[in-house]
């Protein structure tokens, strides 16, 4: 049987991060809920990870703060030694990111 490992996040870009070989996104992400009658809402934040390197040239020239994006993505689990402590670590890897619409703040500027 066929397995799937798949994330889709549809949120707005936060920073934008240039590292050594890859690009970090963060996206916003809101959720909201009803408990006791009140309305409750939150923002979750997910650091996606690209490592194409013409995607991240894209992103970088393309995407800015604020802009809402679309992307599928993988999950990826590692780890590593720090300090004598095995550090675990959970990457989301971008497969496909769209770019959906410019902020207003951003498509001004």
């Amino acid at each position: 049987m066929r397995t799937v490992n798949r994330h889709t996040v549809l949120g707005h870009v936060g920073n934008i991060i240039p590292l050594k070989g890859v690009l970090k996104v963060n996206v916003a992400t809101n959720r909201e809920w009803q408990s006791d009658g009140e309305r409750k809402s939150a923002t979750d934040w997910v650091q996606v990870t690209v490592l194409d390197k013409k995607q991240a040239e894209w992103i970088e020239e393309n995407v800015g703060q604020g802009d809402l994006v679309y992307i599928e993505s993988r999950i990826s689990n590692s780890s590593y030694q720090r300090e004598g402590e095995q550090v675990y670590v959970t990457d989301v890897i971008a497969q496909l990111f769209n770019l959906v619409s410019k902020s207003r703040a951003h498509s001004q500027s």
